[in-house]
């Protein structure tokens, strides 16, 4: 599986508003619920915070990927959100995070196995401080999609 097989303008939003990390990851849920990427959000949001509890997902840099495996997930998926202004979240590096990529994957599925190898792509897109400032300032989707894949769209 490629990244570019798990990145949707319809699940990619700029300029987020939310307050805190809870608000954050219920919007992102929200957004991939009314996308029929999962079944239930409540579920959904009770499994990204299982995988919250073992370890810190705010990677530095302004930059969180929480993800968990959810029987709730119905295709895989990475809702990615700028926020409108930095959040608190647990992070390496005790900064803010104004970015999120929330992964949406199912343990029950065959796509589950992918899960690590897509958290690895993703995370080494992301050591790229360069590609860092340019999804920051992203007005669309498809642009964001376009550095992340190195796509031209």
């Amino acid at each position: 599986m490629q990244l570019r097989d798990v990145l949707d303008e319809k699940i990619i939003r700029i300029g987020l508003k939310a307050e805190n990390k809870d608000e954050a990851i219920s919007r992102m849920a929200q957004l991939l619920y009314e996308n029929q990427y999962i079944d239930d959000i409540e579920s959904f949001v009770r499994d990204i915070y299982l995988r919250e509890s073992e370890g810190i997902t705010g990677i530095g840099n302004g930059i969180a990927i929480p993800h968990g495996k959810s029987p709730s997930a119905r295709q895989p998926g990475i809702a990615i959100a700028t926020l409108e202004k930095p959040i608190l979240w647990e992070t390496l590096d005790g900064g803010t995070v104004d970015t999120i990529f929330l992964f949406c994957v199912n343990a029950n599925r065959d796509f589950a196995r992918n899960h690590m190898l897509l958290l690895s792509k993703v995370a080494a897109k992301l050591a790229d401080d360069d590609l860092i400032d340019k999804i920051r300032k992203v007005s669309s989707g498809r642009d964001m999609i376009s550095y992340l894949t190195d796509e031209k769209l």
